[in-house]
């Protein structure tokens, strides 16, 4: 298990997630937005794990050598193009989120709905700082983005395996519910691909997704960690 601070959140964003086209929010808006974030750093104990393994092309999908995980799908197989090896990462902000954000829904809609937009900014800084932890622990290696489980045509039900192999559960309380989420719910579980060669890095976003129009992610209101 390994933790990481929280920090100053990027409003920027938090304000995307509240569907603020280009638009700035009111003051009565940002107001709340730090208080947010303040509740957030103070609330949140965010951990995260991750392990390296190799991979080999298969018939059925990309093996991940030593884990019974088979990674399925042309998005995956693109993005782990000319890679050897692939990091299996989750990180979470912890459950004590979760129950703040129930607590506020129970006392003020609007402040709960900022509260768990300003989470998802959150959890999207924690993953950045450990993709830059290993991103220093491989400066002689090539590294893809982040590419999460469900996204594209990755399928989402490779959840509990993935947890399994990295004992996510016992270590940081993270697991996958029979419906396929994250708990706690400000969670994401993803890939990175290690090459010895220059990596094209394309382009990622949900309008490119295979699952766009489908996903359980943008239905609850997450994302799924790309």
């Amino acid at each position: 298990m390994k933790e990481v601070k929280l920090t100053a959140l990027n409003f920027e964003e938090g304000a995307r997630y509240l569907g603020y086209k280009g638009n700035t929010p009111d003051d009565t808006v940002l107001k709340l937005m730090k208080w947010a974030e303040n509740e957030l750093i103070n609330t949140s104990v965010p951990r995260y794990l991750y392990k390296k393994f190799p991979i080999i092309q298969g018939d059925g999908g990309i093996e991940v050598i030593g884990t019974s995980i088979v990674l399925t799908g042309n998005s995956v197989k693109l993005h782990l193009k000319n890679c050897n090896e692939v990091y299996l990462i989750c990180g979470t902000l912890s459950a004590s989120v979760d129950k703040l954000i129930r607590i506020t829904e129970l006392k003020d809609m609007a402040s709960a709905l900022i509260l768990d937009a300003m989470a998802g900014v959150a959890i999207e800084q924690i993953m950045d700082k450990v993709e830059n932890i290993i991103h220093m622990e491989n400066t002689d290696k090539f590294l893809t983005y982040r590419f999460g489980i469900g996204y594209g045509d990755l399928p989402i039900e490779l959840e509990p395996d993935f947890l399994k192999v990295l004992n996510a559960e016992k270590l940081i309380g993270l697991c996958s519910t029979e419906s396929y989420t994250l708990s706690p719910r400000k969670s994401v579980i993803c890939i990175m691909g290690v090459s010895d060669e220059e990596i094209i890095q394309r382009k990622r976003s949900c309008s490119v997704c295979n699952m766009q129009g489908r996903c359980e992610f943008r239905k609850r209101g997450d994302r799924c960690g790309f």
